[in-house]
């Protein structure tokens, strides 16, 4: 089975309309993400048993990583320099997208690793 696919836009067209997808798509996440850690602080301003605080950091620092591997795992950023701008290419060893100049630079890396997402 092949181990990377290819994804390469050559109209000027379609790039920037990949390019604003992206960009919409991108700022959704971090909005999310925003609003996670808002969250976060608006509980440590509340008046909650110790135990409760600490209940509610562990879920939404969980919501947080999810949040986080949802944006690393797609084709929306580069897997390795998390540009948003370039054409890209899907590593199946460790399920990520790649621009690619990541690719071609770092490719024993990639292929050799479970995942980049942290």
């Amino acid at each position: 089975m092949k181990q990377k696919k290819e994804i390469r836009i050559k109209g000027p067209h379609l790039r920037a309309l990949r390019g604003n997808l992206r960009e919409i798509l991108y700022l959704e996440w971090n909005e999310r993400g925003c609003a996670i850690i808002d969250a976060q602080s608006d509980m440590l301003d509340a008046e909650l048993p110790r135990s409760e605080i600490i209940r509610l950091h562990a879920e939404l620092e969980r919501n947080l990583n999810e949040n986080k591997i949802l944006i690393m795992s797609s084709i929306i950023v580069c897997g390795w320099c998390h540009h948003r701008d370039k054409d890209a290419i899907y590593n199946q060893s460790n399920h990520q997208w790649f621009c690619p100049d990541c690719y071609v630079e770092h490719e024993g890396e990639i292929l050799n690793a479970e995942s980049y997402i942290y």
